[in-house]
């Protein structure tokens, strides 16, 4: 397995952890579906929320690349076709959730008795409905705020927006 495919398959476990603690179930697709990875879903209203069953699609990165963090934001370039997928409006909001790891990919996973811990820890932004970019770019650089750490709460949060019919 690549290093890349290393970090993409904790990427996915990380999503599967936050999930599972919030009682949502995760489904993924057989093939890429239009830049998502997955849908993350709850089987009934969640929270104060009045509409049933509602879901996120997701494009998972994860990542040991310097220079993406910053103090108050991590920056992710994307194609701009990408981009523009994730952007469209859509009946369920898209998110993109990078996972920040330790610059050595042996260094993520860490598995005793007592504990299994990934170290480092995801950021999210809801894609849907942003701008255009700019006319002939070939990408874009999003910037996922890091006080949107993707965390059981987090997700909690966001899924309950949806049931709401607001936007995360």
């Amino acid at each position: 397995m690549t290093p890349n495919q290393r970090q993409e398959e904790i990427s996915k476990a990380y999503l599967h952890a936050v999930a599972a603690q919030c009682g949502f179930a995760v489904g993924q697709w057989s093939q890429d579906h239009g830049c998502v990875d997955v849908t993350v879903g709850a089987p009934h209203t969640v929270g104060t929320g009045f509409l049933a069953r509602p879901k996120i699609d997701v494009q998972l990165k994860a990542t040991t690349q310097a220079g993406i963090e910053h103090d108050d934001f991590v920056s992710w370039s994307l194609d701009i076709d990408h981009y523009d997928s994730l952007r469209m409006d859509a009946s369920a909001p898209h998110l993109l959730v990078v996972l920040l790891l330790p610059s050595n990919v042996d260094e993520a996973v860490e598995h005793t008795v007592d504990h299994l811990l990934i170290r480092r820890c995801a950021y999210w932004v809801n894609m849907t409905g942003l701008p255009a970019a700019k006319l002939g770019a070939a990408s874009h650089t999003v910037r996922l705020k890091k006080s949107h750490v993707f965390s059981p709460t987090a997700l909690r949060d966001i899924l309950e927006k949806v049931s709401q019919g607001v936007s995360p």
